[in-house]
């Protein structure tokens, strides 16, 4: 009997030996090697946002127009003069994804919506124009969600009582409500846009830049 509770006090010893206890130490090492790799590096961001090509931006956003209204996400990728922008949700234009390229002044849109139907030139302008009701100068958005006035006449309306700053150009007023330094650069957060019977909100969870 006692040479039996031994085996068994023994293998219960085996069990938690400095080895075990030893493998397991260095399993937490390198675990904790491997969730803190480096980042891959990226190349510095420019002072002026102005010279900023590449960047990304998510988050919410909500319209109402004569085709109704709704809210939801949209991812934006902004390469050079090329965006790729990706809206879903019940929102007042439907899920569609746009791209435009191009300078501001002569872009070059494309609309495809969620039911698979792909627009180009002026059918995707009409159609795009159809569901905000209001003539959309897609050029300009890229510089508008910077917090940029677009190439051409404009005007900047200083902040008011409530914070906002507001720029006027082609036909669309658009409220800067918050901004934020934390992506390395002033960007906004809260945007806020009207232009004939179309409203715009735009919240900005996160903002990549430089990338």
């Amino acid at each position: 009997m006692q040479r039996a509770a031994c085996r068994g006090h023994c293998s219960r010893q085996r069990a938690v030996s400095p080895f075990f206890i030893l493998n397991l130490f260095l399993l937490a090492i390198l675990a904790g090697c491997a969730g803190n790799a480096p980042r891959r590096p990226t190349a510095p961001l420019p002072s002026d946002l102005q010279q900023l090509d590449r960047w990304s931006a998510h988050g919410r956003i909500a319209v109402s127009g004569p085709a109704g209204g709704g809210s939801g996400s949209f991812d934006w990728q902004q390469q050079a003069t090329t965006a790729q922008v990706q809206i879903r949700g019940p929102v007042g234009i439907g899920s569609v994804h746009l791209q435009v390229d191009g300078d501001a002044e002569h872009p070059q849109l494309k609309l495809q919506t969620a039911d698979g139907k792909t627009l180009e030139s002026d059918a995707a302008w009409n159609e795009l124009e159809a569901r905000l009701g209001a003539p959309v100068p897609a050029g300009n958005l890229r510089f508008w969600m910077l917090g940029l006035a677009a190439p051409g006449e404009h005007e900047w309306r200083e902040q008011d009582a409530d914070g906002v700053t507001r720029l006027m150009q082609d036909g669309w007023q658009i409220d800067y409500q918050n901004y934020s330094t934390d992506p390395g650069l002033k960007v906004p957060m809260r945007i806020r846009a009207s232009g004939g019977e179309a409203r715009v909100r735009i919240v900005i969870d996160r903002w990549q830049l430089g990338q």
